[in-house]
């Protein structure tokens, strides 16, 4: 095997053991393992995820998570942490845009058959199951995860460069995250016409507040590691200098992939050595020893009052007139200055779920299957196409109705 599992199975790290694997799955080059280790003589797990080249979470990845987080939590009582790990390649990535673009068409071409014949809405409804079912297994990862931290503490690792969608989703369900200097967390869904289904915006409220929320959810920006940290979402970052390697561009293409492949390797093992050490010492150190901002210690990414007039320009498709369509590239100084544009149904949709967002009563579990439902809603909303369309090409999307 390739990626972060030769470190992990390595005996590189001063006090670390690992003893032997409770579940492994492979497909492909992608893989899903998890080992149990000792840590200082504590016990624990470390659950390993790559996908190469951008580590998005599939459907069998999902599976996977699954059963073997079934197996960690029978292997409660003999474990006192679980660390979240994977590759520190430069992009880590949600869903698969294209296979929810033809998955998406093809419900479009089913869902017009239907109507033709008088289907009802409830048949017609039952075509976006596909969307539905996703949703559901990352709901079901949350639950998952926040079983097992009833019991054990959880560590997430964020190795390498910018996560997107689920890849900063699911690193969000642990109770402590440690982040490369070099990493960030974009939530760029309400750019293609959702919002984060699979509790980030739940877990992101209980680590970072209300206002920060709003500003990663509502804006789709990219927030850099040092802004994770002072707003509360990272507990620790560790400085990591190594460039990302690059793939060169030769007249032999098959060299310059094996190459870039190669150093892409180096790159993992020489990260990991910097970061899972501080993953090992947050799993096993004393509570009080972890960096926990208190609510009045964070610090605010932008005001309420910016984020709405931010918001309120990007979400009016009038906003982008003559420009849609166009490539994202020739307009880059019209993107500077306006900023691309925002679906206007992923802004309605948040501004519900935070106008029922109360601190004082908020209810994870019932916040999370408030975002599930609403997200799910928007896979059915004819506007959402445009915004794969615009994602995938990078284009100017065009959210007109």
């Amino acid at each position: 095997m390739k990626g972060p599992i030769n470190l992990v199975r390595s005996n590189e790290i001063a006090d670390y053991i690992n003893i032997k694997p409770i579940y492994e799955w492979t497909e492909d080059k992608t893989y899903l393992v998890i080992d149990q280790i000792s840590y200082k003589q504590k016990p624990g797990a470390i659950l390993c995820y790559y996908n190469p080249p951008v580590h998005q979470v599939g459907n069998p990845g999902l599976d996977a998570y699954l059963e073997g987080l079934d197996k960690v939590y029978e292997k409660r009582d003999e474990l006192e942490f679980l660390i979240l790990y994977g590759a520190n390649d430069q992009v880590h990535a949600g869903g698969d845009l294209k296979e929810s673009l033809n998955k998406l068409d093809a419900t479009i071409e089913a869902k017009k058959a239907k109507e033709a014949k008088s289907a009802s809405a409830e048949e017609i409804d039952e075509l976006y199951g596909w969307a539905d079912n996703r949703l559901k297994k990352g709901i079901a990862l949350h639950g998952s995860l926040r079983r097992i931290a009833e019991h054990i503490r959880v560590v997430a690792v964020c190795g390498g460069g910018t996560r997107f969608g689920g890849s900063a989703e699911i690193p969000l369900m642990a109770d402590f995250l440690v982040g490369d200097s070099r990493s960030a967390m974009c939530f760029s869904e309400a750019m293609i016409g959702l919002i984060p289904g699979w509790s980030g915006i739940a877990r992101s409220l209980i680590k970072a507040g209300e206002t920060n929320v709003e500003y990663m959810t509502k804006t789709s920006k990219e927030v850099k590691a040092q802004q994770l940290r002072d707003s509360g979402i990272y507990n620790a970052v560790v400085d990591i200098s190594l460039p990302f390697p690059r793939m060169k561009k030769t007249d032999d293409r098959e060299a310059d992939k094996k190459q870039y492949s190669e150093e892409l390797e180096v790159h993992n093992h020489q990260a990991g050595l910097l970061l899972l050490p501080m993953g090992l010492q947050i799993a096993t150190c004393l509570p009080e020893e972890i960096s926990v901002l208190k609510e009045n210690e964070r610090a605010i990414l932008a005001t309420k009052e910016d984020i709405a007039a931010e918001v309120e320009r990007r979400k009016n498709p009038e906003t982008y007139s003559g420009l849609w369509g166009k490539p994202l590239r020739e307009e880059k100084d019209a993107m500077s200055r306006l900023g691309r544009p925002l679906a206007p149904q992923s802004i309605k949709a948040l501004e519900g779920l935070f106008d029922e967002y109360e601190p004082s009563s908020f209810n994870e579990i019932a916040f999370v299957e408030k975002e599930m439902k609403a997200d799910a809603s928007l896979y059915r909303d004819p506007r959402f196409r445009a915004g794969l369309i615009g994602t995938l090409e990078q284009k100017v999307a065009d959210f007109r109705l």
